[in-house]
């Protein structure tokens, strides 16, 4: 994680037999919020006052350094499910 701060919120969830871990901090310096997600690799998102979230980071190596990283399918419902409207910065 690259947050020292404690989050507000952890959703603990087993997908497809893998732990997952979702952690929601309500204050940022540049969002309105923050969500990192543990899973065999990590995401993290900043959150604007729209319910847009931007991909900040990712654990995920991809073949293409250039090309933007595929979130799987199950990671956009998860965010679809805590709200978010729109998910920028990926495939």
């Amino acid at each position: 994680m690259s947050r020292t701060q404690t989050p507000d919120r952890i959703e603990s969830e087993t997908i497809d037999g893998i732990d997952t871990k979702v952690y929601i901090f309500h204050s940022d310096p540049e969002y309105s919020s923050r969500i990192e997600v543990e899973r065999e690799d990590s995401w993290e998102f900043g959150i604007d006052s729209e319910a847009v979230a931007t991909l900040l980071s990712t654990s995920e190596v991809s073949d293409d350094l250039l090309a933007e990283p595929d979130l799987p399918e199950w990671l956009i419902e998860s965010l679809l499910g805590l709200g978010i409207e729109e998910i920028e910065g990926v495939a």
